[in-house]
């Protein structure tokens, strides 16, 4: 399956990437809920100064997948991918090794030195899991019951 990318908002995203983030199963009804807040401000302040930048892949049916990253305030040329998430229908397609992929060498492009992924833990993201370390950002931390009881944040991440 072949995938367009594209790297600006359009109208429609507002709904078709929290709804993305919900098909996967692995969000909460709260962390859905940031994805238009960021598209909004990405919108309204661009890229230069909302601090976030936009991956969507799209297949035939529509977006696919997103991806959300930047860089990380008060840090030296560290980013982080906030948001990665990729649709039931194209997952194991290769849609999100495409966007982590693009992620990375666009973060290289803007002088990034490192991309750190935060998490969770858990079987319900064991495929996450391995994309990250197949793409080169290996398991770096783990914090305890971060999230909740029982659930653990995991950092991956690495130099670019």
């Amino acid at each position: 399956m072949s995938f367009a990318l594209r790297d600006r908002p359009r109208p429609g995203d507002e709904a078709a990437l929290p709804a993305i983030a919900a098909a996967c199963g692995n969000f909460s009804d709260d962390e859905i809920a940031f994805v238009p807040e960021i598209l909004e401000k990405l919108i309204e302040e661009g890229e230069a100064h909302s601090g976030y930048r936009l991956l969507v892949a799209s297949d035939t049916e529509g977006p696919a997948a997103f991806a959300i990253w930047g860089p990380i305030p008060a840090t030296d040329r560290r980013y982080d991918l906030y948001w990665i998430a990729t649709h039931p229908r194209a997952q194991g397609k290769g849609a999100g090794r495409m966007l982590l992929e693009e992620t990375a060498k666009r973060a290289r492009l803007e002088n990034a030195s490192h991309l750190f992924i935060e998490t969770e833990t858990g079987d319900a993201y064991a495929a996450a899991h391995h994309l990250y370390e197949t793409c080169g950002f290996p398991l770096i931390a783990t914090i305890p019951d971060y999230y909740r009881e029982g659930r653990h944040k995991a950092v991956y991440g690495g130099r670019l």
